[in-house]
């Protein structure tokens, strides 16, 4: 059956394509591996690269910081790296309902001490109305045990477009019905969503951990961070030979939202990716 479906290589990116329209692209610079831009189905984009008060913050991005002492949250620059997630092997593959971009990458400091290995399946979907991403971050204890100190500094992570900030008249809301970063904060619901004004057009972006994975208390921030955060609130210990992982999906539409369009995201994620 031929696909709708297409992936082009261009500078340093992996795009996914639907029919003649961009859904999004996997980025890999020098030290990480990050999913940006990601469109809406009309084509603004909702995320936010490098932004001057957090320049790590990229677009849909996995890190931790104290992983066997090490950052590999703020992972410094290109020009002076703290840490990277070298990228060992990517393949992509396109099938009629979507695309896949499975990346092999090896956590290692800067001065080569090889710390984890990390599987991260990127799949790409064109829903009606609404285009949907999901990353699933498979951590991989193969050079001995990892040690996760308690930090709010790690898991996986969006950084949305910079009109979506709240100072900017961008909003959030949970599946619960609660509104802003001091409604939302700490408090557990099923997706979170950030919608507003961004390019000239009224859109919002769904972010969504899958229902397999533990609820946790929501990191919100009007800034801009939202972020799946294990770790936050406990330490961990994945021993040697062992593997966790952190899977979340993502969901962009266009238009205003009274949470409808984030409740009818969840309801096609959470039955079609079970």
């Amino acid at each position: 059956m031929e696909t709708t479906y297409s992936v082009v290589e261009k500078l340093g990116r992996s795009w996914a394509k639907y029919e003649q329209r961009y859904l999004g692209a996997v980025s890999v610079s020098k030290i990480r591996a990050y999913t940006f831009p990601l469109f809406t189905p009309a084509g603004a984009n909702v995320l936010q690269d490098n932004p001057p008060d957090h320049l790590h913050h990229q677009g849909i991005e996995v890190g931790q910081d104290y992983l066997n002492g090490h950052n590999f949250w703020a992972m410094g620059s290109v020009q002076f790296p703290l840490n990277f997630q070298h990228q060992e092997s990517v393949q992509h593959a396109a099938d009629p309902t979507g695309i896949t971009v499975v990346q092999q990458m090896r956590w290692t400091t800067n001065q080569g001490q090889a710390v984890m290995q990390e599987e991260r399946r990127t799949r790409f979907e064109a829903w009606d109305g609404l285009n949907f991403v999901e990353i699933t971050s498979i951590w991989k204890a193969d050079y001995g045990d990892l040690y996760l100190a308690k930090t709010k500094e790690g898991g996986l992570a969006m950084r949305v477009h910079p009109q979506l900030e709240t100072f900017w008249g961008g909003q959030i809301r949970s599946s619960t019905g609660k509104i802003g970063e001091k409604e939302i904060f700490d408090t557990q619901a099923d997706w979170i969503e950030v919608a507003g004004i961004a390019e000239g057009r009224a859109v919002g972006v769904v972010m969504m951990p899958h229902p397999s994975q533990p609820q946790l208390p929501w990191f919100v921030r009007d800034y801009g961070l939202h972020n799946y955060s294990p770790y936050r609130h406990a330490p961990a210990r994945i021993p040697a030979g062992n593997s966790v992982s952190l899977r979340v999906g993502f969901a962009t539409y266009d238009g205003r939202s009274d949470g409808s369009q984030a409740a009818r995201a969840w309801k096609i994620y959470s039955v079609r990716t079970s």
